[in-house]
């Protein structure tokens, strides 16, 4: 058992693997430091176009250079269309990209194990596209039933029929016109809601504010400042 597992780091960190394994590294350590609570649950998170969609990692892109390139994201239905097949911004991005990375891993490993015994750099090439297309075709079957499971999880289950006019406090780390999480206290457990701004107005975690409307088309709620003035 100790040789086998002498054999697989020494495969793992050959250099036709070298680049997956370091990758797959990465990810392990980001989610040892989510279980641990050394990143918040909303770190890199973000919006995605105009769908009030939210998912990790920045994909708001506006660069000024001499050809002063502005590239509007929410108008490219083809990569919409991309981002919506993967369920990018209704399963957390980061978990699609865990289940890619392991997923390519696998693959890699086992195709320069049988196919490229000698590590040949120019037989991984193609290991490394095959194993890219079956990873996303993976992605997207493991994308489903997450997808599912995330609704279930976001969905207001305990909020009860009228909660417009109550006071929340916030629970994510801020709330703009970014999606983020408040809670409206009760005599039992608290009530979670999904909420976003209702205006210009920047909540931290901890600030208290007011349920001024429910967002029937995005399915979350509108905070407003309890000082109105703000």
């Amino acid at each position: 058992m100790g040789h086998e597992m002498i054999d697989l780091i020494q495969t793992a960190f050959s250099p036709v693997n070298a680049v997956v394994t370091v990758m797959l590294i990465l990810n392990v350590i980001y989610w040892i430091t989510v279980i641990l609570g050394a990143l918040d649950v909303d770190f890199l998170d973000v919006e995605l176009f105009d769908s009030g969609l939210e998912a990790g990692g920045d994909v708001d892109v506006d660069v000024d250079t001499e050809g002063e390139l502005d590239l509007d994201m929410s108008q490219n239905s083809a990569l919409r269309s991309i981002m919506h097949f993967f369920y990018v911004g209704e399963v957390p991005i980061m978990l699609l990209l865990s289940i890619l990375i392991l997923s390519m891993w696998t693959l890699c490993m086992f195709g320069n194990h049988y196919f490229n015994p000698k590590s040949s750099f120019l037989l991984a090439l193609p290991i490394y596209a095959i194993s890219l297309v079956s990873s996303l075709v993976i992605c997207r079957i493991f994308a489903m039933p997450l997808k599912k499971i995330y609704d279930m999880f976001n969905k207001d289950y305990n909020a009860p029929k009228k909660v417009t006019g109550r006071i929340c406090i916030v629970t994510t780390t801020s709330v703009s016109d970014k999606m983020g999480q408040a809670e409206v206290k009760t005599k039992g457990a608290p009530i979670v809601l999904n909420v976003i701004s209702d205006g210009e107005h920047v909540f931290h975690k901890g600030d208290e504010a007011i349920v001024v409307a429910r967002d029937e088309e995005k399915g979350i709620y509108r905070i407003a400042p309890l000082d109105l003035e703000k």
